[in-house]
């Protein structure tokens, strides 16, 4: 899941046809942000699985709306199940 998350965002940016240092910079900036989400989501989801609901919609959001929160979205995620293992 998190490598069809990275790829969404890379084919974004392939679809829009520039990838600045700015965007890489940004997607790098993303990445921590990304994880405290999935952070917050967690903490919701075992105290109180409605709020779960509201944090999980920010974050669809922010992936649909951002691309380079999507790449960071999934190389959070990535990073998490690496580290776990």
């Amino acid at each position: 899941m998190a490598a069809a998350i990275v790829l969404a965002g890379i084919l974004r940016y392939v679809r829009e046809g520039s990838f600045t240092l700015g965007q890489a910079a940004f997607c790098l900036a993303a990445i921590p942000l990304a994880m405290l989400a999935l952070l917050m989501l967690d903490y919701t989801l075992h105290h109180a699985r409605f709020a779960a609901l509201m944090l999980l919609l920010a974050i669809i959001l922010l992936a649909v709306q951002l691309p380079a929160f999507c790449i960071g979205l999934g190389l959070g995620m990535a990073g998490m199940l690496l580290a776990q293992r």
